[in-house]
């Protein structure tokens, strides 16, 4: 009953905020574009042993592969205190981001993706997350590997390193890795991500998604945390709208 309410809670409270993001695996940019004109919305719950946390994200595409867009992150349902926020503490939540991703075409399997994110919480601290893909994806095989590094501040992910140094500079960056692998009929796909560090964020993720419709996506996973990071283990699973 506890899953059920808190699912309802982050649902009436934030499926109607608009929020505009890049479309991902389960937590790394995919660095798939909006086509022109076009809109892409996803709801993600993440379901721990103790908590529900919720992120809204939809994204608008501008042509000449670009996009633009806003985010809401990590609105958290604890079972014992139920919403809870982290106003002066980072990672700061839930946050409400502004972000922007360009692909660049090298050839016809290798693509370039370029993006960030920067938003604040309600008490206007602020953060930012920055990163750059290199993205493979070859359409006969029905496989899309992606890697890139990434740069945050606490403000997103916390003053944990995000890597296995300790310098105030270096430890600012990490690395992402996603994979995809058509299994069945381009509507069954194995979907797995990564995101190196300590931080909350430190985790792999694995699973799997649907094509229900055309247009409609179910996605579910589940989160390990890696390398002693903050993480928890949890069940996640997404609703994606697709153009």
């Amino acid at each position: 009953m506890n899953y059920i309410k808190a699912i309802l809670i982050c649902l009436m409270t934030y499926w109607a905020t608009p929020a505009l993001s890049q479309q991902n695996f389960f937590n790394v940019p995919s660095s798939d574009i909006t086509p022109k004109h076009a809109f892409f919305g996803q709801q993600q719950l993440n379901l721990a042993a103790s908590s529900i946390q919720s992120s809204t994200t939809m994204c608008y595409g501008l042509g000449h592969d670009f996009e633009m867009g806003l985010n809401v992150i990590g609105v958290k349902y604890d079972f014992n205190n139920q919403l809870t926020t982290n106003i002066n503490t980072a990672p700061f939540s839930p946050m409400y981001a502004f972000n922007a991703q360009k692909r660049v075409d090298l050839s016809e399997h290798w693509k370039l993706g370029i993006g960030g994110q920067f938003g604040t919480n309600q008490a206007l601290n602020g953060g930012s997350f920055l990163y750059t893909n290199a993205v493979y994806k070859n359409e006969k095989n029905g496989i899309k590997l992606v890697s890139g590094l990434y740069r945050t501040s606490d403000g997103y992910f916390g003053p944990e390193t995000r890597n296995f140094s300790d310098n105030a500079e270096l430890k600012k960056l990490g690395i992402q890795v996603g994979i995809e692998k058509n299994l069945w009929k381009e509507k069954l796909l194995f979907q797995a991500d990564f995101i190196s560090g300590r931080h909350a964020l430190g985790e792999i993720v694995i699973g799997g998604a649907y094509f229900l419709s055309k247009h409609m996506v179910l996605s579910a996973g589940y989160q390990i945390p890696t390398f002693q990071s903050k993480s928890i283990k949890a069940a996640v699973i997404e609703f994606t709208w697709v153009p």
